[in-house]
Order: C-alpha cells, then sequence, then structure tokens
C-alpha cells in the first residue's frame, strides 16, 4: 500500500501541468571560509533541494545565483 506523501508525489508527476505554489522549508546554513553563505531548502513537493547564496554578496550582484538540485 502506498504512502500518502507517494500519492502525493505521483499526483505531482502524473499532471502536466506545474505546481502554481511551491513551499520551500530552510534546512540548514553553511559559511564557507571565503566569508560566503548559502541556506539550504527543500521542495517537498518536487522532492528537491535548493542552495540559495544570501548576505552582502549575494544582494550586491557580486556573487551569482545559482539553483542546484539533488535526489535522494
Amino acid at each position: 500500500m502506498k504512502t500518502l506523501k507517494e500519492l502525493r508525489t505521483e499526483a505531482v508527476y502524473s499532471t502536466m501541468e506545474p505546481p502554481s505554489v511551491l513551499l520551500m522549508k530552510r534546512v540548514s546554513v553553511r559559511q564557507f571560509a571565503d566569508g560566503r553563505r548559502v541556506a539550504l531548502y527543500r521542495i517537498d513537493k518536487l522532492n528537491k533541494y535548493v542552495t540559495i547564496p544570501y548576505g552582502n554578496l549575494a544582494w550586491s550582484g557580486q556573487a551569482p545565483i545559482q539553483a542546484e538540485e539533488t535526489e535522494e
């Protein structure tokens, strides 16, 4: 028998339309040696993780924002 989470995931992927709303939950924050900070977010509906840099560098335009996705 399938779990509710598996049924929801199948429902999302079985339709051709992307979800209209995605909720991201912050999982962790990392700071690198050069002072850059990134936040790791999880999107449950898509079963994906997204890494977003933030802080002075991210908002000043000095560091490009790059999304990254991983699969479990």
